[in-house]
Formats: structure tokens, C-alpha cells, sequence
């Protein structure tokens, strides 16, 4: 009695509290407490206990992922030729899990899209990991924004998918977008993945009009979208910029369902990452914004989760001018709500056939 007594708290434990907003099924609580109290028990003797403890929990709750999964890793790069190398040995390293390995389909991949780079950041790569068949880089002629990269490399593993004829198989893909220098922190990513699929399960649920999802145009296969937050430092310049900024787009854009507007940090399904980025009209910092707006008008289900995140030195953003690039995002946040909701000058690009028959 004792024993069931105790699984049972450590169900409720291991499950709660994970409320979903009707509208977009926002969740609302951090992180998963097993998780948390994971994080903290540092090199305690009892830690391959509570590990076992805790995998014992997760598979006896967790059930199958909708289908076999893949997961390629988005990372745009504009003059990284430095840093990138690092980048991608961090990645690797931390991506290398036994979680990882048992919810996921073969080893994650990696697609560097060299936005126009000056330097030698498409060399780099290609030359550094060509030994290495899970990682790829692209290049873009000249440099068209952060956006427009990560557009391009969607469209570029849409691709590849159609020729190798894989359009209808049981694998699904996923998408995680991340920076180029590193910042967020991929331990987030199997708790991601875990939500990504309640909230497919959810859809698949309540949604009487998805009669075969493989076949469905992209506005009604279950896509989702689960999204960092990250825990920055508010007491300094890009911190306080950064609060300024969240602040304007929740007055000009409503509530687009997430916190953080901003953050690269996002793992999506294939279908949701094509309807999300296809022309996209904001190409550069604020095109976050444009796909969170869209995610909304397409009522695909999101979710937010609170993350780790450090700022790097060399960012783009600082080099840039934080002054300049913020102004320049007010402006496109503005267009955005302009052209969008009162002259409707910018409309979400219906399917094509082609897309149609690739779901």
C-alpha cells in the first residue's frame, strides 16, 4: 500500500502542474519539479538512484511520441567564422544523451545557414566537421537578416526531404532554431520535446476536421510550437532594452500567447516552421515577431518554457548599435501591425499544390 502510495505521488509530482490555455494552450508553470529538483542535486550520492527513480516515472506516464521523430537544429550564422566551431562542439556534446537517444529517430542534425558571411563561415564549417554527416552548412549569396536565413534553411530541408521521397513517411521532423553564439542551453531541449507532443496529442484530441494529417493542406495539420524564456539580467543595457522592447510589442501586437517575443529559442514541427517562415515581409531581428503573430492568426498551439540563456560577447546586436537595432525593430513592429491589421496589405500566403502534396 505503501509503495503504490508513493508512486502515485511521484505521478502527480512528475506531471504537475501543466495547465494549457484553451486559446493556444499556453503553458503557465515553469518547469517540471522532478526536473528542477534534478538540477539540483549536484554530485549527491543518491543521484543514480533518483535518476532511475525519475526514468521510472517517465516511462511509465509518457506514452509513445505521435510518430518517429527527427530533430534538425537551425543555426544562422553571419561572420561566425571565430566562434562557430565551439558552437558546434557544445552542441554536439550536448546532444550526445541517453534522453535524447530514446526520443529521438538517429542522431540530431545540424544546418548552419551562412547568411551572406564577409568571412570564411561557410569554410570553416564545411572544412571543420566534413567528416561529420549529421552536420551541414549552406550558403546565402548576399546577407538578407536572421529571418530570411532561417527561411531559407526550412525550405532547404523541405527540400531534401522531397528528394530522398520521404514526403509521406512515419517520420515527422522537428525544427529547434538557435544562435550562433550559443546562448541558450540545450538540457531545456528533451522537456521541449516532451511538451511539443501534448500539445500534438491535445490538437489531435480536440480537433474533429484533422482526418488524416499527412494529407491535410499546411493550415490543418497539427502543427505546434513550444518557445524559450529566458532568464536574462534586467539591470543592464540589453537587459533594460529588452524589457522596453516586450513592452512595446505587447501594446502594438496584443497578446501573441508568449512572454519572451524575442527569443531564438524555439522548437517547431516541420508543417508549422513552412507555414510560419514562408515569405516571411519581416526578414531581419523582428521577424520573431511576424511568426508569433502568425502562429496566432493560424491558432497553432504554443507553449513557453523558462530557460537558461547568457549573453555572449560579440553579439551582433551590440555591433550593430543597440540604440539603432532597437529603432529599426520599433519600426518594423509598427509596419507589422500596420500592414497586417489595418491596410491588410501583408496576407499569410495560401498553400501551394506542391505543399499540399508534400503533406
Amino acid at each position: 500500500m505503501k509503495t503504490h502510495n508513493f508512486k502515485l505521488l511521484l505521478y502527480f509530482v512528475s506531471v504537475w502542474p501543466f495547465p494549457l490555455r484553451s486559446e493556444g494552450w499556453q503553458q503557465q508553470q515553469p518547469t517540471n519539479p522532478i526536473i528542477l529538483f534534478s538540477q539540483l542535486l549536484g554530485r549527491n550520492p543518491l543521484n543514480a538512484l533518483m535518476r532511475r527513480c525519475a526514468a521510472h516515472v517517465t516511462d511509465s506516464i509518457e506514452s509513445p511520441p505521435p510518430s518517429p521523430t527527427q530533430l534538425i537544429i537551425l543555426i544562422p550564422a553571419f561572420n561566425e567564422a571565430e566562434r562557430i566551431p565551439s558552437t558546434i562542439a557544445c552542441y554536439r556534446r550536448e546532444l550526445q544523451t541517453p534522453t535524447l537517444a530514446m526520443l529521438l529517430v538517429g542522431p540530431p542534425k545540424i544546418l548552419v545557414i551562412d547568411d551572406g558571411s564577409s568571412d570564411y563561415t561557410y569554410e570553416v564549417v564545411t572544412k571543420t566537421f566534413s567528416n561529420d554527416g549529421t552536420i551541414q552548412c549552406i550558403r546565402l549569396p548576399y546577407n538578407q537578416g536572421k529571418g530570411a536565413a532561417l527561411a531559407a534553411g526550412i525550405d532547404h530541408i523541405s527540400k531534401v526531404i522531397q528528394l530522398q521521397e520521404q514526403p509521406h513517411s512515419d517520420i515527422d521532423t522537428l525544427i529547434l532554431t538557435q544562435d550562433a553564439d550559443g546562448s541558450g542551453d540545450l538540457r531545456y531541449l528533451p522537456q521541449m520535446i516532451l511538451i511539443l507532443w501534448k500539445l500534438l496529442r491535445q490538437y489531435d484530441t480536440e480537433s474533429s476536421s484533422c482526418i488524416d494529417s499527412k494529407v491535410q493542406p499546411t493550415n490543418s495539420f497539427p502543427a505546434a510550437m513550444v518557445v524559450g524564456n529566458r532568464n536574462f539580467n534586467f539591470f543592464t543595457p540589453r537587459g533594460v532594452t529588452r524589457w522596453g522592447f516586450q513592452t512595446v510589442v505587447k501594446l502594438l501586437m496584443n497578446d501573441l500567447r508568449v512572454q519572451d517575443s524575442q527569443c531564438g529559442y524555439k522548437l517547431l514541427t516541420l508543417s508549422a516552421a513552412r507555414s510560419l517562415y514562408k515569405d516571411l515581409h519581416l526578414r531581419g531581428w523582428s521577424h520573431d515577431v511576424e511568426v508569433l503573430h502568425r502562429a496566432k492568426l493560424l491558432s497553432i498551439p504554443i507553449a513557453e518554457v523558462p530557460i537558461d540563456w547568457e549573453d555572449k560577447e560579440g553579439s551582433k546586436v551590440v555591433a550593430s548599435g543597440v540604440a539603432k537595432v532597437s529603432l529599426q525593430m520599433l519600426w518594423d513592429v509598427i509596419r507589422l501591425r500596420w500592414n497586417y491589421s489595418f491596410t491588410q496589405a501583408w496576407q499569410l500566403s495560401a498553400p501551394s499544390a506542391e505543399e499540399m502534396d508534400f503533406f
